[in-house]
């Protein structure tokens, strides 16, 4: 958006600032000379992860599958460590840098840009039934289970049809190891459930045959607790309303909107009264979907993040 060159790079030498990813080898880059300006985009709720044998085994994990160059016995250390030494750190939620803060000063919540979804305005669907879509990575398909007996209720009243917009073959681990079918993981549902291999196109085409988007969170889970409002934003640029779980950045995106009271949902029940709800109210869904696009374009807008991007670079 800038039109700023920059260059793909493995090493500092030739250059004096380095955007680095959450799957930069940290056991490098850590190392990198104070004179060449790091900034680390850590978007996902890293120092929310509860301790365990996933979290135990991440840096050993990391380092088998090529993304550390030597094993490393505490990972969690190992991400403080670049922490501290980054010059400036991009995270998603302000939650999560309130925590940040400890390690760097400065910290800035900017959430992803979307510029490859188009928006899409809102319309009232005819259709013989209620179509709902989920996008998202097959390791989530358990919080689309945990409101399913809400979608099965809705069914009882008339025809529900849920379209998974994800991958057709994911891997088990790291997102590279032992391969399953989805269509194994979701076959005992009880309800029509429709897969789709994703893509940006094929999240839009399904997108335009639906009626409501759904973003269910794990609330026992606090790395998904503390995930950025995503989702919600890629659905209300194409044009849904969005039924969410409550979690804090979720929240305060529909509160953004003014729909807060209409589509978050703390519990199974408020999941059930709020789809039964707007499955039967075309209207409620326009004018939420409506009020939704208007936050994602206007506090949400890629231009506002962009501006995010400078105060990053000046900050140096």
């Amino acid at each position: 958006m800038r039109d700023l060159p920059f260059d793909l790079v493995s090493g500092w030498d030739r250059h004096d600032v380095i955007v680095l990813s959450s799957i930069a080898d940290f056991a490098k880059w850590v190392e990198a000379p104070s004179d060449r300006g790091i900034v680390l985009d850590l978007p996902d709720a890293f120092l929310d992860e509860r301790p365990g044998m996933r979290s135990r085994g991440r840096g050993l994990a990391k380092w088998f599958g090529g993304e550390l160059s030597r094993p490393i016995a505490r990972y969690r250390r190992l991400v403080e460590r670049m922490l501290e030494r980054a010059d400036a750190v991009v995270c998603s939620t302000d939650e999560q840098a309130e925590k940040m803060v400890r390690y760097c000063q400065n910290v800035h919540p900017i959430l992803d840009l979307h510029g490859e979804i188009e928006c899409v305005p809102p319309r009232l669907r005819k259709s013989d039934g209620l179509d709902v879509v989920w996008e998202g990575l097959t390791s989530t398909l358990p919080a689309v289970q945990q409101v399913l007996p809400a979608l099965r209720a809705v069914a009882r009243s008339g025809e529900v049809r849920v379209h998974l917009v994800t991958d057709l073959v994911a891997p088990r681990y790291m997102n590279r190891f032992r391969p399953r079918q989805t269509a194994d993981l979701v076959e005992d549902w009880g309800i029509d459930i429709r897969l789709h291999q994703w893509s940006v196109d094929k999240l839009a085409e399904v997108s335009s045959i639906s009626d409501i988007a759904i973003v269910p969170v794990d609330l026992t889970d606090p790395m998904a607790v503390g995930k950025p409002e995503n989702r919600m934003r890629v659905f209300w640029r194409l044009g849904l309303p969005v039924v969410a779980s409550r979690s804090p950045s979720n929240l305060r995106a529909a509160s953004l909107a003014g729909v807060e009271d209409q589509v978050i949902c703390s519990s199974l029940e408020d999941w059930r009264n709020t789809l039964e709800s707007l499955s039967s109210r075309p209207e409620d869904r326009l004018a939420i979907a409506s009020a939704c696009q208007t936050v994602a374009l206007t506090t949400y807008s890629e231009q506002s993040l962009a501006e995010r991007w400078d105060q990053v670079f000046e900050s140096l």
